[in-house]
């Protein structure tokens, strides 16, 4: 069985409405979670990363108003799904223009776990219209 993290951007594709689901299938906790919109279709900044919802606690996001944004955590154990809602990304240098699912693939995700090892991967379109970035440890 794989020992990964997945994370999805809900599509369909040309939606406006960014939301984001990380599902911990490895089995060690998940510390903290990254993605960079420098690496994007077209450059993001994370403007907000709107409402969070799950079993674990969101203890600090880092980086919100700029390309790259983390999410820490504690107790964000393996079999367990946390989810952001509203999330709210701009082109970089261009706040007033709307940003689209298939516009933030290309971004880069990271996962780093409470052993301290890490894992990266990419968000990539999945023929069932989302975006997904699959981080194996």
């Amino acid at each position: 069985m794989a020992q990964e993290v997945v994370a999805t951007f809900a599509g369909p594709l040309n939606s406006f409405s960014v939301n984001l689901t990380v599902n911990n299938g490895s089995g060690a906790q998940v510390q903290s979670f990254g993605i960079s919109g420098r690496t994007a279709k077209f450059p993001v900044t994370w403007d907000s990363m709107g409402s969070f919802s799950g079993p674990a606690t969101l203890t600090s996001t880092v980086g919100v108003n700029t390309e790259v944004v983390i999410a820490n955590f504690s107790g964000f154990a393996p079999g367990e799904q946390v989810a952001f809602s509203g999330i709210d990304p701009d082109f970089t240098g261009s706040a007033s223009a709307g940003v689209r699912i298939l516009d933030i693939a290309g971004a880069r995700a990271y996962v780093l776990f409470s052993d301290g090892t890490t894992a990266f991967g990419e968000f990539e379109a999945t023929t069932a219209g989302t975006l997904r970035a699959v981080m194996s440890k």
